[in-house]
């Protein structure tokens, strides 16, 4: 919503096209008769605690006011019933919280009632409907028709404006059965009302509005219980679902995506703080994107100590916003929740979540924010040992670069990907350290394991875009290049070459009295081969790349790019 500002306009401009013009023609064409200014002040109260006062019932919000909607038109017609509820609308923004923007709410839900109410008053006129006492009978025909028009009506025009905004469907058959269902329910309500209000006037609202409210409150104290307890169960599996994710990326986005589904919000960053005075941000979820940079938030590591090290902090306004120093949020940023995030009793980092409205967030997101984020840290934790494992068992202990095992597996996976057409081919570099051995003799062993180190480093700069490193053994490396031809792979190799020529390795040798670094220079040959010009088998791909290292590199002088040449085969006189 950050970034379509220009759909919010739209929205208005829909809005001051449609609504003013629909409600001066609706009242020159329905004017109504002397109201009970005393009856509609009762009942705009009891709409908007009715509105206020939603629930859920299986993840869809459920409230109970239209039959209030429907007794206002029945007694005082179609113009009463739009300012009726046009009015609600602009109190609703104040006191029922969302995620969207106040001014596109409101224009988007004045637009679709305006259009709800004109088409039912329709169809109730067509019924034979009349805002006067009618036989019980024939009213209650056409209330009918009414309510499951206005149903109706109300679900196609939210059908299309989840079209407009390219939201999911899943849930909107669920969502426009339960609209029916409700409608039914209440209908005989509002007929009761109705009809009761024509012998009693204003007396109505005691024998059926304060019981209606009071009922209300009993269901919605229920379903907050039932909430509660979805909301605990929701926080538990995805608690289970972080304690099973093995990398620490894994586990940052699961936590990130599926907290909303617990804590509704508009921004959410994870900050972590490293080593004890620096911020780094680990994540963020920016108008429904998932990255590691932030487009509407910046910090300074001057906050760090600013902010509550073991408690979280809510700030319900702009203005307590404000008081955040060396935090700077959006300007809709109207509601913002931080909380610590805690192993072992120190700090480790912190959850920030925005939202849009003010005094969005209660104490029971509160609550559910503690608990989800020592989910959190917990399943950080782990996951951290985890890779720290595979990192042990995957990767040279001198190098840091991934080892033979690891090379093995991720060349049959490259094989795979070769095979199912993800990728077009794929070249293998072997480099050798040319006379090694005198290194090691001379220098020491301690030099020898500098100048791999070092070495290591260098190669290091090419593996980029999928490319993958790995030591082979010794002196021995491998670079697999996916979706590299063979000239490419072949130049590739002779820029290696010429870069270790030119470069200065620097070591102390360990086997004279001399402390003082020395430099020396070193030269390497390469072999390349390539799949599918050479084989289209996993274990010829490096068989080949070693015999062009040894026969096109090492036998031929040392300090060259072998390349793999097929040896031609003779036809079989028969």
């Amino acid at each position: 919503m950050l970034k379509n500002l220009r759909k919010q306009w739209t929205a208005f401009l829909l809005w001051l096209l449609v609504v003013p013009t629909s409600l001066y023609l609706v009242y020159m064409m329905f004017p109504f008769k002397e109201i009970d200014m005393w009856f509609v002040l009762l009942n705009f109260i009891m709409l908007i605690i009715a509105m206020s006062s939603s629930f859920q019932i299986f993840s869809i919000s459920i409230s109970l006011e239209r039959w209030i909607i429907f007794v206002i038109f029945f007694q005082y017609g179609l113009f009463a019933e739009m300012v009726f509820m046009q009015l609600a609308l602009i109190i609703l923004q104040f006191v029922r919280k969302s995620s969207l923007p106040a001014f596109y709410r409101f224009t988007t839900n004045s637009l679709m009632f305006v259009i709800v109410s004109i088409v039912s008053a329709f169809f109730f006129y067509f019924a034979g409907g009349r805002i006067v006492e009618m036989s019980p009978w024939a009213f209650l025909i056409a209330a009918t028709v009414y309510a499951v028009s206005y149903s109706f009506i109300n679900s196609l025009v939210l059908y299309l404006i989840m079209k407009i905004e390219k939201a999911s469907f899943d849930k909107f058959k669920q969502v426009a059965l339960w609209d029916f269902a409700i409608t039914i329910v209440v209908l005989p309500l509002a007929v009761a009302y109705s009809l009761l209000t024509y012998k009693l006037g204003g007396f109505s609202v005691l024998l059926l509005g304060a019981p209606f409210l009071l009922v209300l409150l009993i269901i919605r104290r229920y379903a907050f219980s039932g909430e509660l307890n979805k909301k605990l169960s929701s926080a538990v599996e995805i608690g289970h679902e972080l304690t099973e994710s093995l990398s620490r990326d894994e586990v940052i986005k699961i936590f990130t995506e599926k907290i909303q589904g617990v804590v509704n919000y508009d921004q959410a960053y994870i900050l972590d703080i490293r080593n004890g005075n620096r911020f780094q941000m680990l994540a963020c979820s920016e108008a429904g994107t998932f990255s590691k940079e932030s487009q509407f938030f910046e910090f300074e590591n001057e906050a760090i100590p600013l902010l509550s090290p073991d408690n979280i902090k809510v700030y319900s306004s702009s203005k307590e916003i404000e008081k955040l120093e060396h935090l700077r949020f959006s300007i809709a940023v109207q509601s913002v929740m931080i909380a610590p995030i805690i192993r072992a009793g120190k700090l480790e980092g912190y959850l920030i979540m925005t939202s849009f409205r003010k005094n969005f967030f209660e104490d029971l997101d509160k609550k559910m924010v503690d608990l989800l984020t020592g989910y959190f840290e917990t399943s950080i934790v782990k996951a951290f040992h985890y890779e720290r494992t595979i990192e042990k068992s995957e990767k040279c202990g001198l190098t840091k670069l991934y080892n033979f095992r690891y090379l093995t597996k991720k060349l049959r996976d490259e094989l795979s990907l070769f095979h199912e057409q993800e990728i077009s081919s794929l070249s293998a570099i072997i480099l050798d350290i040319d006379h090694f051995k005198s290194i090691n003799d001379n220098y020491g062993h301690q030099s020898g394991n500098d100048i791999l180190c070092e070495f290591a480093q260098i190669l290091k700069k090419y593996e980029t875009d999928g490319r993958t490193l790995a030591r082979y053994g010794g002196e021995e490396f491998v670079l697999l290049l996916p979706d590299f031809t063979k000239e490419e792979a072949v130049s590739l190799a002779e820029r290696i070459r010429l870069e270790i020529e030119q470069h200065t390795f620097t070591i102390k040798p360990d086997l004279s009295d001399d402390i003082e670094s020395i430099g020396i220079k070193l030269t390497v040959s390469l072999g390349v081969s390539s799949i599918p010009e050479d084989t289209q088998s996993e274990s010829s791909l490096l068989r080949n790349a070693d015999r062009a290292l040894y026969i096109g590199g090492k036998q031929a002088g040392r300090n060259r790019v072998g390349v793999y040449e097929a040896e031609p085969t003779d036809p079989i006189e028969i």
